[in-house]
């Protein structure tokens, strides 16, 4: 008879139990459970988790779509941590111009700044370009080289911007395989030309520190 009335209390304590624990965590599981748990990694930065493993998948799903050499997860989220830690040091998001006539071919690159707080915004043509430019602010832009069968349209946007007193970090991102084309950008009076996802990454966000320094 103990026994069976022991039994009746645990099935009838465990149901109030469990609503309990969800009614008192109602909000943590919440979170947790649309993926916007914030997580704090090495020096302090705060991503929340679900946008950290995003910009992560995307690094490595670009950087194998760029036939640039394979990056493992650990790689892409270091990758991510630094880039979530620059935007924390500068002050929060940034704002990016991609120019690109084929803009599908970044589509990783831009989940993954997205996903660490870099707002991108497309561009198809440097007439387009120039546009947003006059209307617009942005820490940095980003384009390709040749483009609407121009092969020298990103040096052609460049100079034009230059020409109108814009002096917006500027970097050219194609796939090239030449090491020479850094220093060939770099005299044209850009950034620099970005040959892998992680690259172009790692050049945007040293630009954007130094635009708000």
């Amino acid at each position: 008879m103990l026994a069976d009335i022991t039994g009746l209390i645990g099935v009838l304590v465990w149901p109030a139990l469990v609503v309990f624990v969800v009614v008192l965590f109602r909000k943590p599981l919440a979170t947790l459970l649309s993926g916007s748990l914030t997580v704090k990694g090495p020096g302090g930065l705060e991503i929340s988790a679900s946008s950290r493993q995003q910009a992560a998948t995307a690094l490595t799903q670009a950087t194998a779509a760029k036939g640039a050499p394979p990056m493992d997860q650990k790689a892409a989220l270091d990758h991510v941590d630094a880039a979530a830690r620059t935007l924390q040091d500068v002050g929060g998001r940034a704002r990016l111009l991609w120019v690109d006539d084929h803009p599908s071919t970044n589509l990783h690159e831009a989940t993954a700044m997205e996903a660490v707080g870099i707002d991108v915004e497309l561009s198809p043509s440097t007439e387009d370009a120039l546009e947003r430019i006059q209307r617009n602010r942005y820490d940095v832009i980003v384009s390709d080289m040749e483009r609407l069968q121009r092969p020298q349209a990103g040096y052609d946007l460049l100079q034009k911007l230059q020409s109108a007193g814009v002096h917006t970090p500027f970097i050219v991102y194609a796939r090239s395989g030449r090491p020479e084309r850094f220093d060939e950008a770099v005299r044209h009076g850009a950034e620099g030309w970005a040959d892998t996802p992680a690259q172009l990454m790692q050049m945007v966000l040293a630009a954007v520190r130094r635009e708000r320094g």
